[in-house]
């Protein structure tokens, strides 16, 4: 792939939804706005989060995939954190990586669920508000991880079910905007991919509305690992 170049092509990818495509094709032009509303809202401190557990990892030369890079908001950031590293950019929605064309890196239209890459080939993995729009997020964090070289580093966020009542009735309309105009399923503890172990961690914001999650390469997700859902 030629750095720069946006490989796409007309027909919705394997094993993602046409709806969610086209729905992302069509909010491009106003997306960063309501980006930009959702971190006041609820995001900011999972964002912090995933670039306080970034920043370490950014070095000249480091290959960097952003995985669901939208507009390319979170490149950005990490870009203005260091310059030189080697970025690659994904997202199911090639109107979403044309925002990025100003950005050094390689672009591609591709699905989480069946990342066009092979196995090892980045240190470090982002991806932000993402896992909650496919249909399996479990497989999606699962390829995150396969791409990840020994010793790298996987950081995700994303919407999550808030953990008590109150919270869940304070958080109803919010989430149903979210749900309605951008695909993204607040995921329960039951649905939520990681691995609870001394090289992970998992931090919720807002009562649980938000959560960011950091992975080793040596982690695994999947039935038998994943921790036991929380009594409620």
């Amino acid at each position: 792939m030629v750095p720069g170049h946006l490989s796409a092509t007309p027909e919705p990818l394997a094993g993602t939804s046409t709806d969610v495509q086209v729905l992302y094709d069509r909010a491009a032009s106003s997306y960063d706005r309501f980006r930009e509303l959702w971190l006041r809202l609820a995001g900011a401190g999972a964002e912090q989060a995933m670039l306080d557990d970034i920043t370490p990892s950014l070095r000249p030369g480091v290959p960097v995939l952003d995985a669901g890079c939208g507009t390319g908001a979170l490149s950005r950031r990490m870009l203005a954190l260091c310059p030189q590293i080697e970025l690659t950019m994904l997202d199911l929605s090639p109107e979403m990586l044309a925002r990025t064309a100003e950005l050094p890196g390689t672009r591609m239209q591709g699905s989480l669920l069946e990342l066009p890459f092979a196995d090892d080939c980045f240190d470090l993995v982002v991806s932000a508000w993402v896992i909650e729009t496919v249909t399996d997020p479990l497989r999606a964090v699962t390829e995150l991880l396969r791409v990840l070289t020994p010793g790298g580093r996987l950081v995700y966020s994303f919407c999550s079910l808030p953990h008590g009542w109150f919270s869940r009735a304070g958080s109803a309309l919010l989430r149903a905007g979210v749900q309605r105009g951008f695909a993204g399923e607040f995921l329960d503890e039951e649905h939520t991919p990681w691995h609870d172990c001394q090289n992970s961690h998992r931090r919720c914001f807002r009562g649980g509305l938000t959560t960011e999650i950091a992975l080793g390469a040596c982690c695994a997700v999947g039935p038998g690992v994943l921790p036991a859902p929380a009594a409620p």
